[in-house]
């Protein structure tokens, strides 16, 4: 209760603030109690514990998943994207199967900008909203790996992207006294620990290549320090915040909302954001138990299904 109260509050402080963002902080707001629906974690695949080799755990996932509640989700983001979009006919297209929600769905899990496009195209999408609300739609089956996954990620992972769903991390925290720098994935709320001097992208370790953007100014709405560290080399940047404890995973997206000050920034110099990388994922329509109970039952009395 606590969580939602803090959550309802920086989302209304963001949307009273920023008017065009409502639309995006509206669906947030819904994937965030998308997030609580026990079918998510029900879809989980089982996986290996991860040897470190570089591939996520998301690499190469078959989920299985019932198709209503992904029809469901979907449809609702879709509607809340169109309140904020109202040229593009989402609900329309969901209706008039033009837009797929599985496929819709696969895409969004696998971070496949490709296929986003293309199903963008096809609902009449010339806008990017897809893009954006791609990231959103895959929140509840993500953050339902990580909260399954975690224990499963090696000590040694030492890539710059997640070890659950392989995005890019969103912010870096130098948390606690002692200063220890993680990595946050937006995408999945994941958390794992990188070194102070290396470039998450690109893997520079040159302190005359690495820099640091903005410091703490006046109006900064949270107590805590926020910087933009950039890489000269592959000229990609991450926001680096310092906290005490560590950033809840449901956080990291609204945090990275809360700081889109700092992408500006770093936009305003040249310094881009890497694109994605797009991992293997296929989604499989599941039977529901319902209609799997239901078949037995025929089969038992001796009924044709």
């Amino acid at each position: 209760m606590a969580r939602e109260k803090r959550d309802e509050a920086l989302l209304s402080t963001l949307g009273a603030e920023h008017a065009e963002w409502r639309p995006v902080l509206a669906l947030v707001n819904a994937a965030l109690h998308e997030m609580e629906r026990a079918v998510w974690a029900e879809s989980v695949p089982a996986r290996e514990p991860s040897d470190a080799t570089g591939e996520p755990l998301l690499s190469g996932a078959t989920i299985r998943i019932v198709p209503g509640p992904v029809h469901r989700w979907v449809h609702r983001a879709m509607t809340i994207a169109g309140a904020g979009a109202s040229a593009i006919p989402f609900a329309d297209a969901l209706a008039g199967g033009t837009l797929d929600p599985m496929a819709l769905f696969e895409a969004a899990v696998a971070e496949d900008p490709d296929r986003l496009d293309d199903l963008a195209r096809a609902a009449g999408d010339n806008r990017g909203v897809l893009r954006v609300v791609g990231p959103i739609v895959a929140m509840p089956m993500l953050h339902a790996c990580r909260k399954a996954w975690t224990p499963l990620v090696s000590a040694a992972w030492a890539e710059g992207y997640c070890p659950i769903c392989g995005g890019w991390p969103a912010l870096a925290e130098a948390r606690g006294l002692d200063g220890q720098r993680r990595l946050r994935c937006g995408r999945c709320g994941g958390d794992w620990r990188t070194e102070w001097l290396r470039c998450p992208f690109c893997g520079e370790r040159d302190h005359e290549h690495l820099g640091s953007l903005v410091s703490q100014g006046p109006g900064q709405r949270t107590p805590e320090q926020q910087t933009v560290d950039v890489c000269e080399r592959c000229r990609h940047y991450v926001k680096a915040v310092t906290t005490l404890a560590p950033m809840r995973p449901e956080d990291v997206v609204l945090q990275d909302l809360a700081t889109l000050v700092l992408d500006v920034v770093a936009l305003e110099r040249g310094y881009r954001r890497p694109a994605a990388k797009e991992r293997p994922v296929e989604v499989i329509a599941a039977p529901s138990r319902l209609r799997a109970l239901f078949r037995l039952r025929q089969r038992a009395t001796g009924r044709k299904p």
